[in-house]
């Protein structure tokens, strides 16, 4: 039982250098870490649960493989969602597909929209209720760049350093991003008296 509680408290860097070093077994503990956070990560991308099983699972193969060349000084969860924003990139590219991300999730986390108490009336909730299927729309059109972006900031609520790393790109150069997709997305809805 304490056993357990000692590998709970080990930070994923430390966790890497065992596995690295000497119990290669542990690295099913990685898996069980970051599964579901880059399951819900990837379904937000692709939509589909069997093929987000089949990327997942290259997604940890790929880690598994790259694990020696990790670098410990860097953060281990901004890798494992490089190496899977890398995978969903090239599905999409294969597939050249689109799919709608849901603005109740977006909005759900740091820069929300005020969502209407449980009491509301019917015709707020029926007004909710085409608002957000407007910005289901409005995402679909969105360049990819921008989606992955909003998913990364608003679903996966990851720091502007953490979108840094994972996308490789200079975290100044996030902040723009992040400005011009919530710029792309109004307007993409304009028109309508939405909430941004």
């Amino acid at each position: 039982m304490a056993e357990n509680n000692i590998k709970k408290e080990l930070s994923d860097n430390e966790l890497v250098e065992i596995v690295r070093s000497s119990d290669q077994e542990r690295y099913g503990e990685i898996i069980e870490r970051y599964q579901g956070k880059l399951f819900a990560y990837l379904f937000r991308l692709i939509g589909s649960k069997e093929e987000v099983q089949d990327i997942l699972q290259d997604v940890f193969i790929k880690a598994y493989k790259n694990l020696m060349s990790f670098d410990a000084e860097r953060k281990f969860s901004s890798w494992i969602y490089r190496i899977a924003h890398n995978e969903a990139v090239n599905y999409i590219k294969r597939k050249s597909i689109k799919r709608f991300i849901p603005w109740e999730d977006i909005s759900a986390t740091k820069d929300k929209i005020e969502m209407a108490s449980f009491e509301e009336g019917a015709e707020k909730a029926w007004i909710r209720k085409e608002t957000g299927e407007e910005v289901n729309l409005a995402m679909d059109r969105l360049p990819l760049k921008y989606k992955q972006i909003l998913v990364l900031r608003y679903y996966s609520d990851k720091s502007y350093e953490e979108i840094s790393e994972i996308l490789g790109k200079p975290v100044n150069t996030v902040g723009t991003l992040i400005s011009r997709a919530k710029k792309k997305l109004s307007e993409e809805l304009e028109g309508r008296n939405l909430p941004f």
